[in-house]
């Protein structure tokens, strides 16, 4: 059994809302809404839908706001050449003063590169891809050469040539599922995300292959063997998948487990991906869950996809938790 550290069980706690919020919407009032609530991240996802741009939307979140960090949840790294990610990046946290956070992913939608018509390579070669990919960034960001010859990328240019590295440092975050990602995570990442499912080649179907308490230490152990002597320097976050607000735990998840495909209802109660009770049983919940696995980081979604946005409820928690 993995067992939290000392230094990820007094972190502190730190909470983010993910959105996808529409075209239209005005992205500054909402930024200050959600800074005025006590998050400390808005993160935005990157797929190839009728939403914001990562890095424009990230940008202008920012620039409405004066404590809120933004980022990126997680990037599709085929998307983008990673050294335009960089100078992107850069950019961003420049005018940010440092308030950005990069979250990089494999991409996993298959149904998006084939709209787009990019090809959909197998997850080995996506992950290896994305390997690659932050070898190039993480020197670009820090203003250092860089010399990668690989089979995706072959990036040669000497320091501060290519991207004008910011003055602070940029967290980088690498969220995934799978163990070859994770095992990146942890050897390079700042922030491992962590979200307790995966999906079929396609991405047609959600499996919930380490949803329960068992299968997040799974794979924080995963984590903690590729990151070695710098795993307390790892900051920990969690998508929690559902939060709902209720005076019966388990009624509440007899209902859910429906939406979830059928699944023993026991699932979701013990699962540190859901969020189910009081406002003051979540933030107990929430205080627990890092004792016990050392995740100090938790994401929630805002109204997305069918989702009814956690935001007022988790604005409720935060209070009682600080």
């Amino acid at each position: 059994m993995t067992v939290a550290s000392d230094a990820h069980r007094t972190r502190p706690l730190r909470f983010g809302l993910h959105t996808a919020l529409p075209r239209g919407a005005d992205l500054a009032e909402f930024a200050v809404s959600v800074e005025h609530a006590g998050f400390d991240v808005l993160t935005i996802p990157d797929h190839l839908v009728a939403s914001l741009s990562p890095f424009a939307g990230a940008t202008a979140a920012a620039a409405a706001t004066t404590r809120l960090r933004t980022g990126t949840l997680v990037l599709n790294n085929d998307l983008r050449h990673p050294v335009d990610v960089a100078r992107e990046t850069a950019t961003v946290a420049a005018v940010s003063g440092g308030r950005f956070e990069l979250g990089l992913g494999a991409g996993h939608m298959k149904s998006e590169y084939d709209a787009a018509g990019i090809p959909f390579d197998s997850g080995r070669i996506r992950v290896e891809r994305l390997v690659e990919s932050v070898e190039v960034i993480r020197p670009l960001l820090a203003g250092e050469r860089v010399d990668v010859d690989g089979a995706h990328y072959r990036v040669h240019a000497d320091a501060g040539s290519l991207v004008a590295a910011p003055d602070v440092h940029v967290p980088i975050l690498v969220g995934g599922n799978g163990t070859r990602v994770l095992q990146l995570a942890g050897r390079v990442a700042d922030i491992v995300g962590l979200a307790g499912f995966g999906h079929n080649r396609d991405a047609t179907r959600v499996e919930l292959t380490h949803f329960d308490g068992a299968g997040l230490q799974n794979r924080i152990a995963v984590v903690r063997e590729a990151a070695g002597d710098r795993f307390d320097a790892v900051e920990l976050n969690a998508l929690i998948q559902f939060v709902g607000v209720t005076n019966d735990r388990h009624a509440s998840a007899g209902e859910l487990a429906t939406t979830f495909g059928g699944v023993d209802p026991q699932l979701l109660l013990d699962s540190p991906f859901v969020l189910l009770g009081t406002y003051d049983e979540m933030a107990e919940m929430l205080v627990e869950r890092q004792q016990r696995f050392g995740v100090s980081y938790w994401t929630v979604f805002d109204e997305w996809s069918g989702r009814t946005s956690a935001m007022p409820d988790i604005a409720e928690v935060i209070k009682r938790l600080r």
